[in-house]
């Protein structure tokens, strides 16, 4: 709720709050048809939704839509953000079933395995308030206009929290292998890695100057590493940032995946609130797409306008 309260503020979104409840001949227990029962448990759920739409209607200063449905919660979810057009789903890490030795819950993880939108998973702890303000935005970058297309989303939240935006490049450091043994073949894996290293710093200097002029602070890292994605967590724990925003796809985008394999591995292994800008229409998902083309596109679904940053 804070960060889905955060957000609409920055972007003035509206915001749809969504509770699934089993179908009362689905629920397990000594009387998994009790109608009285399940009745009273659909009261309970829609007091329990309306007491945190009032919450949230004083905080983002209009109303908010609450829904209750029944279903398959990971199912619904993601057929009603399609029904309302949603730009982006927000989840909490674990539902109430609470903590668990997985990073992600299970119906959260459902939802990942056919979300079609945005999505930001936040973790499920209490932050004593009704809004957070990121300070410090981590935006993992490869190079592609994919992972660009999240600029935009990304200065805009740091302009309305007066936050500072983190640019990160990891550089493939190369070890031998019993492919790349030799002494000539790793020697020459070394000298690239470092001429790619000084092509990434340039790189993101470009970007930050170009966002420097919007007024964004921006800071840029480029860090050579075996394992890209275990060292994007490592940044993001170093660096104390409280987000981490990045496209859904990079470079080498399968169309047939809704998220790409990074991206997939920091939603299921960041404790860091996490914000995943689908970079595919809904539409063209699952369907190979041309980057160069420029899409009309919500808010939280990016574009690929090459003159845009």
């Amino acid at each position: 709720m804070p960060y889905a309260v955060s957000f609409a503020k920055a972007f003035g979104s509206d915001i749809t709050l969504l509770h699934v409840m089993q179908p009362h001949q689905e629920q397990s227990g000594p009387q998994p048809h009790d109608a009285l029962s399940w009745e009273i448990s659909r009261q309970e759920a829609q007091g329990y939704l309306e007491k945190f739409g009032k919450e949230a209607s004083q905080a983002l200063g209009h109303p908010v839509s609450v829904r209750l449905e029944q279903g398959h919660p990971a199912e619904r979810i993601v057929d009603l953000a399609h029904e309302i057009g949603a730009d982006l789903t927000v989840l909490g890490s674990h539902g109430e079933g609470g903590i668990t030795p997985w990073t992600l819950g299970s119906t959260v993880q459902q939802v990942l395995a056919i979300a079609h939108n945005s999505v930001l998973i936040a973790p499920s702890s209490s932050t004593g308030s009704i809004a957070v303000t990121p300070r410090r935005i981590l935006v993992p970058l490869d190079g592609s206009l994919r992972s660009e297309s999240v600029l935009p989303a990304a200065t805009h939240l740091a302009s309305a929290h007066d936050a500072d935006i983190l640019l990160v490049h990891v550089v493939q450091e190369p070890l031998p292998t019993p492919l790349l043994h030799a002494a000539e073949g790793v020697e020459l894996a070394q000298k690239l890695a470092v001429r790619v290293e000084l092509a990434a710093k340039r790189y993101l200097q470009h970007l930050q100057e170009r966002l420097a002029h919007q007024g964004t602070s921006v800071h840029t890292l480029v860090v050579r590493h075996a394992n890209e994605r275990q060292c994007l967590l490592d940044i993001a724990r170093k660096e104390q940032t409280d987000l981490i925003i990045l496209s859904a796809h990079g470079a080498a985008c399968d169309s047939a995946r809704s998220f790409g394999s990074v991206t997939t591995f920091l939603l299921t292994h960041s404790i860091v609130p996490l914000l995943v800008i689908q970079d595919l229409p809904e539409g063209d998902l699952h369907r190979p797409q041309n980057i160069d083309a420029k899409l009309e596109s919500p808010h939280l679904r990016a574009s690929y306008a090459s003159e845009s940053v």
